[in-house]
């Protein structure tokens, strides 16, 4: 997942609804957290949110990983918003879909 913002954005707030049928997989959001790759992480309501600090204008990345709980047949795309977390209308969407690996 990739974000641009434009301008000093001092904390931008990550939602990434879940897959219907899957949950994150909790090591790899700790270590999101750990490396420094995100400030803080939270899982409630199905779904994931990050929190980035001191976004200045470029480009984020980070990948994490889920499990399916549950078999979904004909899996819909789940939205990811993104946030300037003081202007919460200062927003953009997109979506992630679920890959076989």
């Amino acid at each position: 997942m990739s974000s641009h913002v434009d301008g000093d954005i001092s904390l931008v707030l990550v939602v990434v609804k879940m897959l219907l049928g899957f949950t994150p997989v909790m090591s790899f959001i700790e270590e999101l957290e750990s490396n420094g790759q995100v400030t803080k992480s939270e899982f409630k309501n199905d779904h994931v949110l990050f929190y980035l600090e001191n976004v200045c204008g470029t480009a984020k990345s980070f990948t994490f990983s889920v499990e399916q709980s549950n078999h979904v047949s004909n899996i819909k795309p789940a939205p990811v918003m993104v946030y300037d977390y003081y202007e919460k209308v200062s927003s953009g969407q997109t979506g992630f879909h679920y890959l076989l690996c």
